[in-house]
Order: C-alpha cells, then sequence, then structure tokens
C-alpha cells in the first residue's frame, strides 16, 4: 500500500497535484469506477477545475503506482477501464474538512 502523505502545509491547487484530488474522489467510492464517473465527481466537488475524462485517464497512466486498472471492456467503439486507488491519502487537517464539506452530498461518511 502506498501513502500519499499531504498532511503539513501544502498548496494542492496546481493542476500537477489534481492526482491527489482524484485518489480522494476514488478512496471515497471505495470501489473501481470508470473515467466519466470520476470526472463527473472531480466537476462538481472541484467547479473551479475543469477536468475531464481524457485528463483523468492520463493521470492514471502517468501514476501507475497509485492507481489500478482493470476489466477493459472491449468491442465497442472505445475501451472503457475501471480504476482504482491503491493506497492511502493522509491530508492536512483543514484540506480534509473542506473537501468532506463539498463533497459530502455525495460520499456517504460511515
Amino acid at each position: 500500500m502506498i501513502i500519499i502523505d499531504f498532511r503539513h502545509d501544502f498548496n494542492l491547487q496546481a493542476k500537477k497535484y489534481d492526482f491527489v484530488k482524484v485518489a480522494y474522489i476514488l478512496s471515497k467510492l471505495g470501489e473501481p469506477t470508470k473515467a466519466n464517473t470520476i470526472n463527473y465527481y472531480f466537476n462538481q466537488i472541484f467547479p473551479n477545475k475543469y477536468c475531464n475524462a481524457l485528463r483523468i485517464s492520463q493521470i492514471m497512466r502517468q501514476k501507475k503506482n497509485l492507481f489500478s486498472i482493470y476489466g477493459v471492456e472491449s468491442g465497442m467503439t472505445r475501451q472503457t477501464k475501471d480504476y482504482d486507488f491503491k493506497g492511502k491519502l493522509l491530508l492536512n487537517k483543514t484540506t480534509k474538512l473542506n473537501w468532506d464539506n463539498k463533497s459530502k452530498k455525495f460520499f456517504q461518511t460511515p
């Protein structure tokens, strides 16, 4: 299990840290999900950051050590893949609180 640790003061607004936001969404979902679904949650939770499904799949390919690819569905016009986060995400207390508040209408907290 890989641990992503951003507990100390760190600015996650840059585009190069989109993988942290994707990891947060996948950790909240808790199951393998398609790039379109991840894209929907990304744009709903972080409305000031535009992202599309192509960008999501690009992030998944670049960070192979963090994300798993499951079940390629072939025989269609495009091959759709299921993605999963195979690690643990540690965020700053304030960042986690803000992201949880933004996403509470999409994900049920235990």
